[in-house]
Protein backbone atom coordinates (compact mmCIF):
# COMPACT_ATOMS: atom_id res chain seq x y z
CA UNK A 1 0.00 0.00 0.00
CA UNK A 2 1.05 3.54 -0.58
CA UNK A 3 1.61 6.06 2.00
CA UNK A 4 -0.95 8.34 0.48
CA UNK A 5 -3.49 5.95 0.84
CA UNK A 6 -2.90 5.48 4.39
CA UNK A 7 -2.74 8.69 5.23
CA UNK A 8 -6.35 9.22 3.71
CA UNK A 9 -7.54 6.10 5.64
CA UNK A 10 -6.01 7.67 8.93
CA UNK A 11 -7.86 10.67 8.03
CA UNK A 12 -10.81 9.18 7.27
CA UNK A 13 -10.55 7.29 10.64
CA UNK A 14 -10.15 10.50 12.37
CA UNK A 15 -13.03 11.97 11.06
CA UNK A 16 -15.25 9.63 11.61
CA UNK A 17 -14.16 9.66 15.22
CA UNK A 18 -14.73 13.59 15.29
CA UNK A 19 -18.06 12.67 13.90
CA UNK A 20 -18.88 9.72 16.60
CA UNK A 21 -17.83 11.87 19.41
CA UNK A 22 -19.50 15.07 18.59
CA UNK A 23 -23.05 13.18 18.24
CA UNK A 24 -22.13 11.50 21.87
CA UNK A 25 -21.78 14.86 23.36
CA UNK A 26 -24.76 16.45 22.18
CA UNK A 27 -26.85 13.70 23.07
CA UNK A 28 -25.36 13.70 26.58
CA UNK A 29 -26.06 17.53 26.93
CA UNK A 30 -29.62 17.43 25.93
CA UNK A 31 -29.99 15.04 29.06
CA UNK A 32 -31.44 17.49 31.49
CA UNK A 33 -31.64 17.10 35.30
CA UNK A 34 -34.78 16.66 36.87
CA UNK A 35 -35.97 19.73 38.41
CA UNK A 36 -35.96 20.10 42.12
CA UNK A 37 -39.66 20.47 43.79
CA UNK A 38 -41.05 22.48 46.94
CA UNK A 39 -43.12 20.96 49.55
CA UNK A 40 -46.38 20.80 49.21
CA UNK A 41 -45.57 20.22 45.26
CA UNK A 42 -47.16 17.62 43.24
CA UNK A 43 -45.10 15.54 40.32
CA UNK A 44 -45.94 13.28 38.07
CA UNK A 45 -43.54 9.90 37.33
CA UNK A 46 -44.50 7.37 35.24
CA UNK A 47 -48.07 6.31 35.93
CA UNK A 48 -47.67 7.98 39.78
CA UNK A 49 -48.34 11.29 41.15
CA UNK A 50 -46.31 11.84 44.13
CA UNK A 51 -47.20 15.38 46.67
CA UNK A 52 -44.85 15.69 49.32
CA UNK A 53 -47.49 17.30 52.09
CA UNK A 54 -45.22 18.43 54.79
CA UNK A 55 -42.14 17.76 56.47
CA UNK A 56 -41.46 17.69 60.24
CA UNK A 57 -38.32 16.91 62.56
CA UNK A 58 -38.11 15.23 65.67
CA UNK A 59 -34.38 14.26 67.79
CA UNK A 60 -33.40 11.98 65.13
CA UNK A 61 -35.21 11.70 62.19
CA UNK A 62 -36.56 13.52 59.64
CA UNK A 63 -40.18 12.64 58.86
CA UNK A 64 -41.85 13.29 55.81
CA UNK A 65 -45.97 13.28 54.92
CA UNK A 66 -46.31 11.99 51.37
CA UNK A 67 -49.13 11.28 48.96
CA UNK A 68 -49.07 9.18 46.08
CA UNK A 69 -51.95 8.54 43.59
CA UNK A 70 -52.46 7.03 40.60
CA UNK A 71 -51.01 2.93 40.33
CA UNK A 72 -51.63 -0.21 41.88
CA UNK A 73 -48.53 -1.20 43.00
CA UNK A 74 -47.44 -3.29 45.91
CA UNK A 75 -43.91 -1.55 46.27
CA UNK A 76 -45.12 2.12 44.87
CA UNK A 77 -44.39 3.76 48.19
CA UNK A 78 -40.91 2.20 48.94
CA UNK A 79 -38.61 4.12 46.12
CA UNK A 80 -38.16 7.00 47.85
CA UNK A 81 -34.31 8.12 49.08
CA UNK A 82 -33.25 10.95 51.38
CA UNK A 83 -30.10 12.35 50.49
CA UNK A 84 -27.50 14.59 52.84
CA UNK A 85 -24.72 15.65 50.81
CA UNK A 86 -22.34 12.21 50.50
CA UNK A 87 -25.07 10.04 52.41
CA UNK A 88 -28.41 8.39 51.44
CA UNK A 89 -30.80 6.99 54.10
CA UNK A 90 -33.75 4.61 52.67
CA UNK A 91 -37.18 5.21 54.91
CA UNK A 92 -37.59 3.24 58.22
CA UNK A 93 -41.03 2.53 60.18
CA UNK A 94 -42.32 6.00 61.34
CA UNK A 95 -43.13 6.64 65.36
CA UNK A 96 -46.72 5.57 65.75
CA UNK A 97 -47.90 8.62 66.93
CA UNK A 98 -46.52 10.02 63.43
CA UNK A 99 -48.78 8.03 61.18
CA UNK A 100 -48.59 4.71 58.63
CA UNK A 101 -45.97 3.65 56.83
CA UNK A 102 -45.46 3.77 53.25
CA UNK A 103 -46.11 0.48 51.37
CA UNK A 104 -48.52 -0.38 48.86
CA UNK A 105 -50.86 2.04 46.83
CA UNK A 106 -53.90 1.95 45.06
CA UNK A 107 -54.62 3.37 41.56
CA UNK A 108 -57.74 4.94 42.07
CA UNK A 109 -57.49 6.26 46.02
CA UNK A 110 -55.00 8.22 47.52
CA UNK A 111 -52.31 6.72 49.82
CA UNK A 112 -51.18 9.28 52.41
CA UNK A 113 -48.33 7.94 54.68
CA UNK A 114 -45.14 9.40 56.50
CA UNK A 115 -41.73 8.19 55.97
CA UNK A 116 -39.03 8.46 58.78
CA UNK A 117 -35.34 9.50 57.57
CA UNK A 118 -33.01 8.25 60.35
CA UNK A 119 -30.73 11.49 60.16
CA UNK A 120 -30.57 14.46 62.23
CA UNK A 121 -29.39 16.65 58.95
CA UNK A 122 -31.96 19.23 58.65
CA UNK A 123 -31.04 19.85 54.71
CA UNK A 124 -31.04 17.53 51.86
CA UNK A 125 -32.91 15.82 48.65
CA UNK A 126 -35.79 13.26 48.84
CA UNK A 127 -35.63 11.47 45.74
CA UNK A 128 -38.48 9.32 44.15
CA UNK A 129 -37.91 7.31 41.25
CA UNK A 130 -40.14 5.29 39.28
CA UNK A 131 -40.32 3.62 35.16
CA UNK A 132 -36.80 4.96 35.03
CA UNK A 133 -37.90 8.66 35.62
CA UNK A 134 -37.04 10.38 39.02
CA UNK A 135 -38.99 13.52 40.85
CA UNK A 136 -36.62 15.35 43.73
CA UNK A 137 -37.69 17.96 46.43
CA UNK A 138 -35.69 20.06 48.48
CA UNK A 139 -36.08 19.76 52.37
CA UNK A 140 -34.51 22.77 53.73
CA UNK A 141 -34.06 23.57 57.39
CA UNK A 142 -37.68 25.65 57.43
CA UNK A 143 -39.31 22.40 56.25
Amino acid sequence: MKTRTLLLLAVGCGLVILVAGSIKLFLVADETAPKHLAIGSSGTVGDMVVTVVGVQRTADQVLVDVALTGASDDDGATAFVYGTGSKQFAPGPPPSDAGSACGATVADSVTRCVLAFDTTTPQGVLRYDRAGETLRWDITSGG
